[in-house]
């Protein structure tokens, strides 16, 4: 894809990723929002469908990207095997959402199906005001600022942050959660997209997070590798899903030893 267009598509996903904030902080801040549970357990809110859905709308009325296929938690898969796919989930954090903690996020990604990568992926943090942007030699930016993944590479000093307990059952990696318990003094839980941006620009010096979904895990592939970092996948036990090792690469280099990540 030549840099003019990546450039559109990179502004255009800025654009989809921001459109729902609005009603994403009225519905937050709704007493009666009504909340229900899917076939997993996990909560969804009419908030999580109506994001979704202006989402898509401003994606597919563009006029160069309004043939590519798009994969959206709510609504699944809509188009015709395209080179090219979105991903989008309206509300990354929706636990955090619907208990009023304002550490969710809005995810939109761009996928070359055939180069199997993100080309573009963009995290808007609605109740933060931060817009986490970056395509591939395009770099990675906070706001409009560039912003880089954390330097230090000493595990005994590092920040590293987590995935919810219940993924690591889920995904059968309860024994690399105690692992990391006994090998990061500074292990701390910040789950779903926040704490991937907190890894984007430097704040966090790795993260392990298991059984993502592609629309969890795609712009955050692009986002790190833009801001310096590593990014290290495997097939999850769950399936369907992948388990995502990323951050400083030397720190994620030492992780990768210690906790015996390999591809299963």
């Amino acid at each position: 894809m030549d840099t003019t267009k990546l450039k559109h598509l990179l502004a255009l996903s800025i654009r989809a990723a921001q459109t729902p904030a609005g009603m994403l902080l009225d519905y937050f801040t709704d007493p009666a929002l009504s909340i229900e549970r899917k076939g997993d357990g996990s909560p969804v809110s009419i908030a999580d469908r109506e994001a979704e859905t202006a989402i898509r709308n401003v994606l597919q009325g563009d006029p160069v990207a309004a043939g590519f296929d798009v994969l959206g938690e709510e609504f699944g898969e809509k188009g015709s095997k395209t080179r090219y796919r979105w991903l989008i989930d309206p509300i990354d954090g929706t636990r955090s959402f619907v208990n009023r903690i304002p550490l969710f996020g809005t995810i939109v990604a761009l996928e070359d199906r055939e180069a199997g990568k993100a080309l573009i992926g963009v995290i808007h943090l609605p109740m933060l005001s931060r817009t986490y942007s970056a395509a591939r030699g395009l770099g990675c930016y906070c706001n409009g600022t560039a912003v880089s993944v954390f330097r230090e590479a000493e595990l005994e000093t590092s920040i590293v942050a987590t995935g919810d307990i219940a993924q690591f059952n889920s995904a059968g990696c309860e024994e690399m959660f105690r692992q990391l318990t006994g090998v990061c003094p500074y292990l701390r839980g910040y789950t779903d997209c926040f704490g991937h941006t907190l890894v984007i620009d430097g704040s966090v010096g790795a993260m392990f997070d298991p059984a993502l979904n592609p629309w969890d895990a795609m712009a955050t592939q692009v986002l790190v590798e833009e801001a310096g970092g590593t990014v290290v996948t495997r097939s999850s036990r769950v399936e369907n899903k992948i388990d995502a090792l990323f951050g400083a690469p030397k720190l994620v280099e030492r992780l990768i030893a210690l906790l015996r990540f390999q591809l299963l």
